[in-house]
């Protein structure tokens, strides 16, 4: 009976194994098959310094954001990686033009890589700002301190977008995000520029209480995973198993190294205890004389202090926290934070048994404003789209940039009839206003509902085929799925 049972029990656990991979089962051509058969091992070089995104620990372990979603990418696929130890981005970027890695886990498409590399999809983006010392104020406009030296990691791609947009901005160029903090620190530099989770990260897991960020640059970043160009036919497969990682999946990997790591901090409950226990031993030992009232006060203050750097701890959390979930140009609700929302929307609509409706909308002909007037344009055109959008949309909708010139709604409590009043009376504000420098424009949209059995990618999948149609039907029109 005993080795009845677990003959079962294994059968049911091979049953699971197979079930799960069935689940990511890949549809790869027969030449994508060819290749992994070739190459069964992918040789992988990281950026082994920069959290939360990806480091590399004491044992060379790839760890962070980009390490999670690359090991769901060759489970995935069906490869396995191999991690090429580097001391730098700079290295990084040397070892892989070199064909000692296959691919770098995280990187962005530029003009000057792609003579060394293919990209696959982005699967994330990010806001860059400024970190400077405690006392310098908040500066919204970057022309304002441009002519000021700031520190970049060398090799990253903030490097190139500070040289062609601000050409007389000294830089200094360190390996890493510490020494970077370390030169802002001593005053070699009036600031030091990175992605706003990677400050974040360090002001907190190193108590940086002198480090905070003091302006944000006008400059995100949407990395992929570079691919050495003589091995093209990894990118379709690279592309596919990112196309698994379902919304869910990227949530809990966001929430794993940024929601839970800016949690962390400086212990106040710790260091309050401790001061409290300093404090009884002062006193005690210092009972029996006039020093006692001195004591006293000097423990006020202290405390005082202590909770003012509380205070301000949790006012950079905020901040560092809007600007995460806030698309840079247009200051709407970005991507991510748009999938979060739904995702609680659609729990909501499956427990209540109400509705959510989405809409999804562009300006029509909007590469040409780019074309004919220049991007600085085409950038202003889509910030006063994002307030014509927030001045007619209700309070209770959800408004967000999802990428590009394209838009999207969340509309709680709200049928089809209902989005398509919504949807139009956007439309004709749209056709109504003058936009600057190119005067009038007109919009196309596409809207569905909430059907049972939806997921986000149902959902927004039929939204966007529904924009399509408006397009395909003549533009500056609202159609429905």
């Amino acid at each position: 009976m005993l080795l009845s049972r677990l003959v079962k029990c294994a059968l049911v656990l091979w049953l699971l194994a197979f079930s799960q991979s069935q689940l990511y089962a890949l549809e790869l051509t027969e030449r994508e098959q060819r290749f992994l058969q070739q190459h069964p091992i992918i040789k992988m070089c990281v950026d082994p310094n920069w959290m939360p995104y990806e480091k590399l620990d004491d044992d060379n372990n790839h760890i962070g954001f980009a390490a999670d979603y690359l090991n769901l990418v060759a489970e995935r696929a069906g490869f396995e990686l191999e991690v090429v130890a580097t001391e730098s981005w700079l290295q990084t970027l040397q070892y892989a033009r070199q064909r000692r890695c296959d691919i770098i886990s995280m990187a962005r498409d530029t003009e000057q890589r792609r003579e060394h590399f293919v990209f696959s999809q982005s699967y994330t983006s990010y806001p860059f700002v400024i970190a400077t010392r405690y006392n310098k104020t908040y500066v919204d406009d970057f022309n304002l301190i441009k002519d000021r030296t700031f520190a970049v990691v060398d090799g990253y791609a903030v490097v190139d977008y500070m040289q062609k947009t601000f050409p007389s901005t000294p830089l200094v160029k360190v390996e890493n995000i510490e020494q970077g903090f370390e030169k802002v620190r001593n005053g070699d530099v009036f600031g030091y520029i990175d992605s706003t989770l990677a400050i974040g990260f360090h002001i907190q897991q190193l108590g940086s209480i002198d480090i905070k960020v003091s302006g944000q640059l006008n400059f995100s970043s949407s990395p992929s995973i570079a691919i050495r160009n003589d091995m093209p036919a990894l990118r379709p497969i690279l592309n596919k198993a990112l196309d698994s990682i379902s919304a869910q999946d990227r949530q809990a990997i966001y929430n794993r190294w940024v929601s839970v790591r800016f949690d962390k901090g400086v212990d106040f409950q710790t260091v309050m205890e401790l001061f409290s226990i300093a404090s009884v031993l002062l006193i005690a030992t210092l009972y029996w004389t006039h020093h006692l009232s001195k004591a006293k006060n000097r423990a006020q203050d202290a405390l005082a202090a202590l909770n003012a750097i509380k205070h301000e701890l949790e006012l950079k959390n905020k901040e560092l926290e809007r600007l995460a979930t806030r698309d840079v140009l247009t200051g709407l609700f970005n991507r991510l934070k748009i999938e979060d929302v739904l995702e609680q929307e659609l729990e909501r609509v499956k427990r209540f048994q109400s509705s959510v409706s989405l809409i999804i909308m562009d300006l029509d002909h909007f590469k040409s404003v780019n074309d004919d007037y220049g991007h600085q344009t085409g950038d202003l055109i889509l910030q006063q789209l994002a307030e014509l959008l927030l001045m007619h949309t209700r309070k209770v909708d959800l408004v967000g940039r999802w990428g590009g010139e394209e838009f999207i709604i969340v509309c709680p409590e709200t049928d089809l009839v209902g989005a398509e009043i919504l949807a139009n009376k956007i439309r004709f504000e749209i056709e109504q206003f003058e936009f600057a420098q190119v005067g009038h424009k007109t919009s196309s949209f596409g809207l569905t509902t909430y059907r049972e059995s939806d997921d986000i990618d149902s959902l927004i999948a039929r939204a966007d085929h529904a924009l399509y149609q408006a397009k395909e039907n003549g533009r500056n029109l609202v159609e429905m799925a």
